[in-house]
This record gives C-alpha cells, structure tokens and sequence, in this order.
C-alpha cells in the first residue's frame, strides 16, 4: 500500500470513527430525553437503563454507519482540498480514480460486514431491548409469563380475528372470536371459548356461530371445529408484537408470506425488508457521491464546506425517511422507497465523477 493510500485512509477513519461516536451520543442524548418520563413513572433503576441503551447500541450504529461514512468521506477529501494536499497529490500522480478507487475498497466490505451486523446482531439486540422495556418499564407481563395481551388481527381478506389471551408455549388462545366482513356489512360471528393449535390445523372449542347473511339470525353451535383453512400460523401470532427491526431478512421475508397466503396487507413490512438490503449497501454509493463531490474546490474555507456536508447528511437522511414514509403509506412501491436515494445520489455521483478534474 502506498504512503498516501495509508495517509488517506488514516485521515478517513479519524473521521468515521468521530462522526460515528458523534452519531451514537446524539442519538442516544434525544432518545433519553423522549423517554426520561417514562423511566422516572417506573422507577426504573439505572443498570435497568444503561442495559437499555446498550441494547439499543447495535441499531443506532446501524442506522448511523451511512451517514458516518458520508461525513467522513466529504471530511476526508475536503480537508486535502483546502490544504491544497489534494492538488500536489495529483501533482504527483496520485489521481482522483485511485483515491475513488481506494475509499471503495473501505466501503465494499463496510457495507457487506454492516448487511452481516444487521442480519445478526441488531435483531437479537432489538427483541431484547423490547422485552426489558415492557418489563421493566411499562410493566407488563408477556415476556415472563410467554403470554400475550389481547390480540386483534386480520387471517383472511375478509376475517378478522380477536382473542383475549394468547399462550405462546401451549399455541392456544381464551375468549375468541372471528368477524367475516362483506362491503362493510358483518356476515357472521363467531366465537368461542378457546382456540388451539392441533395437527397443524386451528380448532375451535366449544362454538357458536351467528350467521347475519339472511333475513333471519342463525345460530348454530359445535364443541369441536376444525378451520383448516386459517393459515395463519403459532409463530405468526408469537411475532403479533414483533417490530421489523426485530427479525432478519429470512424471518421477515417468511412472515410476509404467511400474511399475503391469509390475505393480509403486508405494505409496511415488504418496505422494510427492502431497506435491509439499501441501507447497508447506501455505504457505496455514498462515497462514489462524497469523493467527487469533495474535490470541487470552492470559496468560503473550511466553514463553509463543514455546512454543505452537514447539509448533505440532513438531504441524504431525508431521502431515506421520507421513501420509507411514502413506502408506508403505499403512494410508492417498496423497491423505490428503499432505493430512491440511492438511486438519486449515485446518479449525482457519477455525474460529478465525470465533471470534477482527475
């Protein structure tokens, strides 16, 4: 490795390393503050908050790393601009392609260590940060006792399914009821006093059925009934409470599917599966944006170019943000709300890699 090469790189991860830390400390200080109430109504004790956040740790260098990686990019290659480094670099022969070339050779495995992190350590973390928050904050009981409170979710296109209690060792459930529903109009009730999870088939115990479809009300009532045809599974109504950013991409991916085969909407979730693969991969794009973008040399020193790359951060994570909302809302479709920026900065990039002198 050459000596600039190592000179630059240095430079780089002074950078990442400061604005990562600077990330986490932000994070972390705007996080509390939001929650401080919360923590003093529960009296929780201060390990039970230093184990919170250091559970939150893995997901806020997640989330951070992208913008890390731009502010120590546009830091970096910045810096040797206004020091007039950069001009005797290429003086020398040292061209903008190499240090490109260079910066890239970071941000590949960068971006596919930060897929790794994020597929293995994050979702863990995030489940457990969950779990001691409703515990030792909010105070409740599903993370001790394995049951849930209730539950109220769709299992077909025009099903609905309500249950009191759902045990997640036993797969069964107290006090249900099922509500079909055509055009707004209820067709049929039906409740009953358990639900279980038998041979791979859902069954009923102990129901009634009141059919609404004719002109007059039906009642009919069974101590044992099958309904195969809920799809739906035990695990499904385990992750009922399960957060995205609690599964990887296999989990996630899975869960999807068993909602659509139930006929459920799965809008918000097929966008954040999209992202868990943009987000680690934004790493590159960012640089071949950041390099080209920090080499234009302008006036105003090193003010001036401190603002624009913090104006760069605030563009690129309102890009990410407002596809992710749009994405939720389905104006959008998923692919395009986790790759717009993306997309948009590494078009800029390339056009400016084409514009600024080699």
């Amino acid at each position: 490795m050459k000596l600039l090469d190592r000179y630059l790189l240095r430079r780089f991860f002074q950078f990442f390393f400061f604005a990562l830390l600077a990330g986490v400390v932000i994070f972390v200080t705007v996080d509390s503050t939001e929650h401080l109430d919360k923590f003093i109504d529960a009296r929780a004790p201060y390990h039970v908050i230093l184990q919170y956040y250091y559970l939150y740790l893995p997901y806020i260098i997640y989330l951070t790393l992208p913008v890390s990686v731009l502010l120590a990019t546009l830091f970096a290659v910045g810096g040797l601009v206004y020091r007039n480094e950069l001009m005797a670099m290429q003086s020398a022969g040292y061209s903008l392609w190499h240090m490109l070339g260079v910066l890239l050779g970071v941000a590949v495995p960068l971006s596919a260590a930060t897929l790794l992190f994020g597929e293995s350590v994050v979702p863990a973390a995030n489940h457990q940060r969950k779990l001691l928050y409703l515990t030792e904050v909010k105070k409740a009981q599903i993370s001790t006792s394995t049951k849930q409170g209730r539950l109220y979710i769709q299992v077909g296109p025009n099903e609905f399914l309500k249950m009191e209690s759902y045990d997640t060792e036993s797969s069964s459930g107290d006090r249900v009821s099922l509500h079909t529903f055509s055009d707004g109009r209820l067709l049929r009730r039906m409740t009953a006093d358990r639900i279980r999870f038998s041979g791979g088939v859902w069954v009923l115990d102990r129901v009634q059925i009141r059919d609404f479809g004719s002109a007059t009300l039906a009642v009919t009532r069974a101590d044992s009934l099958p309904r195969p045809d809920l799809t739906i599974t035990p695990d499904d109504l385990a992750n009922v409470r399960v957060e995205p950013e609690e599964l990887n991409y296999v989990d996630l991916r899975s869960m999807i599917e068993r909602l659509r085969n139930s006929g459920v909407r799965a809008g918000k979730w097929v966008v954040d599966l999209a992202f868990k693969i943009s987000q680690p991969f934004a790493s590159v794009i960012i640089v071949i944006f950041g390099v080209p973008f920090a080499a234009f040399r302008r006036r105003g020193g090193l003010v001036l170019g401190f603002g624009l790359s913090l104006l760069v951060c605030f563009i690129f994570f309102g890009f990410m943000q407002v596809g992710k909302i749009l994405g939720y809302q389905g104006y959008i479709g998923p692919e395009i709300a986790a790759w717009s920026g993306n997309v948009v900065f590494g078009l800029l990039g390339l056009y400016l890699v084409i514009r600024v002198p080699k």
